[in-house]
């Protein structure tokens, strides 16, 4: 047997664990102004993109409690990709939505569909935006669920369109619910 590639890998290894460590030596040398303060700092969003792309998502939250197929539609593109993971009793499961199926929920719900998030973070990269986010979610007055929403975005020449989003479910305290408390009304 050749241990010649093995030999190889190993040297490979072997060196690229060696700069990361000089890497991570250097980090923590505040004089080192090559190194950033974090690997994600060079795709944070200025404040107007962020608000942009907040206020995208929160369209879509407002769509749900309205009841409002058209909103829904006009900030998510046609070919979204929906997942989520559920867990509930120790089993997660995991599954997947349309936008058509979306849309036949929100506008046949008996209550309003509240879903509120806070503390967003975004990232963006030209017309590439994601937003990670906890949030909780109430049919009229009585909580469901609550979880983390990440949401993907494209820039179009009309704005933010949302073209994927996924979402765990969960119970407290698996998850927090929102800082102000339940939703009024």
């Amino acid at each position: 047997m050749n241990s010649f590639p093995a030999r190889t890998l190993l040297l490979a290894v072997a060196a690229a664990l060696a700069a990361c460590t000089a890497t991570a030596d250097s980090a923590d040398d505040p004089a080192d102004a090559s190194v950033a303060s974090h690997p994600l700092d060079a795709w944070q969003a200025d404040p107007t993109t962020e608000a942009e792309v907040v206020a995208t998502l929160q369209q879509l939250f407002d769509a749900l409690e309205d009841g409002d197929e058209a909103l829904l539609r006009s900030v998510v593109d046609p070919s979204v990709v929906m997942h989520f993971s559920e867990t509930r009793d120790g089993t997660t499961t995991f599954g997947s939505a349309s936008l058509d199926a979306l849309a036949t929920r929100i506008t046949t719900a008996e209550a309003p569909l509240i879903e509120r998030m806070w503390s967003p973070s975004v990232l963006v990269d030209g017309p590439l935006a994601t937003l990670w986010t906890p949030y909780d979610f109430y049919a009229g007055s009585e909580f469901s669920h609550c979880g983390v929403d990440v949401a993907s975005f494209m820039r179009h020449d009309d704005g933010w369109r949302i073209v994927a989003l996924s979402w765990t479910r969960a119970q407290p305290p698996a998850c927090d619910l929102h800082p102000g408390g339940p939703p009024a009304g």
